[in-house]
Formats: structure tokens, sequence, C-alpha cells
């Protein structure tokens, strides 16, 4: 039995650390709103080819979220540029489009068949949205975004997004947390009990780890109390690549070097090999002196182990170097 659970543990193991070569599926929504001229939900209903490099799609307006939109507009779309965007048909979706006017002009297009755009492109921002349009999340944060464009007061827009963030749908928690992140203007706005609710969403969170990360770098920017001893706790439970990496970048920029020992003295109080191996991988990626100095440390005395190399490989500083050619 004992034999039988060392191999499940040494497996899980293994997975564990090869997840960290499998980046996550990185969405950017909010930078395909910002970045747009006009922002509709619409419908493709036609589509003519031009020529052999263009073609162009009809698209029905049914809702204006931003900008000034007749009833239709014309998209323009390359179908030879296999990683271009280009619109779907008979779905309704959210469009991110750019102003193609010019385009259109230097194609020979006539400007009464107008108004031309094209999609931004950016992942992400061409989501479906559903038949209740009002109630849809996509559509809702899209309208926090073209309110603050149009000029809504920053406290309120900060408001919005951080309940986005802590307790909105999965399509746009995400993004929402992300956008206050690099929106230092709206973080100044939200109090500190607002601040203390997303510590809370932050620790708590265990199955969307793409979601926790953002909440932890949103709440780590802010460099709120007890946050670092929550997001260290929680590698117990969310025993995923990415999020150590998170953990580590965070211990750093709070502690600096001192990140080192708030890791060690929870690595020395577990037994579960894979909460182990997920400290480890989040000591490595402080790249601190002290933490390349305590996984030396860690493989004298305990000899080769697959998570110490593996955390000694993510300490990416040139002092690391010799350690990682001397474990290969």
């Amino acid at each position: 039995m004992a034999t039988e659970m060392n191999i499940r543990h040494a497996i899980a193991t293994v997975l564990f650390l090869a997840a960290a070569a499998v980046p996550g599926s990185a969405q950017s929504l909010r930078q395909g709103l910002l970045a747009a001229d006009l922002v509709v939900v619409g419908r493709q209903v036609g589509k003519q080819a031009h020529d052999a490099e263009v073609v162009l799609h009809r698209l029905q307006v049914v809702r204006t979220i931003r900008g000034d939109a007749n009833t239709a507009v014309i998209v323009l779309d390359w179908p030879n540029l296999s990683l271009h965007q280009r619109p779907v048909p008979r779905q309704q979706r959210l469009y991110c489009l750019k102003d193609a006017s010019v385009t259109a002009q230097r194609l020979g297009l006539p400007a009464a068949a107008g108004p031309y755009f094209r999609m931004v492109g950016h992942p992400g921002s061409n989501p479906l949205v559903g038949q209740e349009i009002d109630a849809d999340p996509v559509v809702g944060f899209a309208r926090i975004l073209a309110g603050a464009e149009a000029g809504a007061k920053p406290a309120a827009t900060a408001a919005d997004l951080c309940d986005l963030a802590r307790q909105g749908d999965r399509t746009v928690r995400t993004e929402a947390a992300q956008l206050l992140v690099e929106r230092p203007d709206l973080r100044s706005q939200l109090s500190v009990v607002q601040w203390s609710q997303l510590v809370a969403r932050a620790s708590g969170e265990g199955e969307d780890v793409d979601y926790k990360i953002a909440l932890a770098e949103l709440c780590a920017e802010q460099r709120v109390d007890g946050l670092l001893d929550g997001l260290i706790l929680a590698l117990g439970q969310v025993k995923d690549a990415e999020y150590a990496r998170c953990v580590g970048r965070i211990a750093h920029r709070l502690r600096g070097e001192a990140a080192t020992a708030s890791l060690r003295d929870r690595l020395q109080m577990v037994k579960d090999k894979d909460e182990r191996a997920a400290l480890l991988l989040a000591m490595g990626a402080t790249n601190t002196d002290s933490a390349l100095q305590a996984l030396l440390q860690l493989r004298a005395t305990v000899g080769k182990d697959a998570a110490i190399e593996a955390a000694l490989r993510e300490h990416r500083t040139v002092k690391a170097k010799p350690a990682v050619l001397d474990g290969k």
C-alpha cells in the first residue's frame, strides 16, 4: 500500500511540474473594447468577395454599445490571413471594430455602401452574446468601459469593476480584475472594505486558476495586509504551476529577500508532496539570493529531487545556472 501511495504521489508531482510548460489561455476583451472605435452587438447577414484578397461582410447592428452606428456596417476581411478574426454567420456576437474608411477608399469601395470597419482582432474580443442582451455579462462589462470612455465618474467605474471582479460572471470577472491591475487611477478609488472583500475572494477561490491569479495580482498591487500568507496557504489546495509562479512573484514584490523565510516556514509544516512541490516552485520563482541558497541547502540535505530541480530551473538568475547545469 505504501509503495502504491508513493507511486501516486510521484505521478502527481510529475504532472504538476509538467504543467509549468503549459501557458494559460489569455483573453483580452478589455483591450479590444478600449481599442475599438465602435462596439456593437451584431449578426453577420451577408458576405461578398471584393477581390481575391478582400471579403466584405455585412453586419446587422442589433445594439450599439459605444460609438455611432447605422443599422448595418461593412466589415472588411482578409481571408488569406489565417490568424485574422472575421465575422461568424448567423451568430449574435459582440463586435469591437476599428474604422477602416481609409482602407476602403484605397480599395475603391463606394462610400455610400459603408460605413467600413475591421475587427480589432484581440483574443476574446468577439464573444457570443445571449438573446437577453441587457442581461448578458459581456454586454454589461462593455457598457462599464463605454461609460468610462463617455465620462463616468472614476469612483463609479471602479466600484462596478470591483463588483464584477469579486462576484461577476465567469466570462468577465477575470478581465475585470486584470483591468483594475492595469489602471492605478481606478484602483485608488476603492475603499478599505472593498479591498478586504477582494482579498477574501482571492484567498477563497480554488477552481478557476486564471481568476485566482488575477485577483492575487490585483491585491498585490495594493499591498494589502495578510494577502501573501493567504496565497501561500492556498498552495495546499491549488497545486498549479502558474499559480505557484504567481505566489513567488508576489512574495518577492511584497517581501524581497524575506520572502524565502515565509515559504520555508510553510514548507517545514507540510507533508503532502504536491504542496511541497508547489512551495518549492514558488520559492524558485522569487528569484532571490536567499531562495537560491535555501534550495541548494535542501539539495545538499536530501539529494537530487525532481521538485527541487524544477525550483532551481525556475530561478532565472545567472547565479542559478551552475546549479541547474549540475542537476542535469
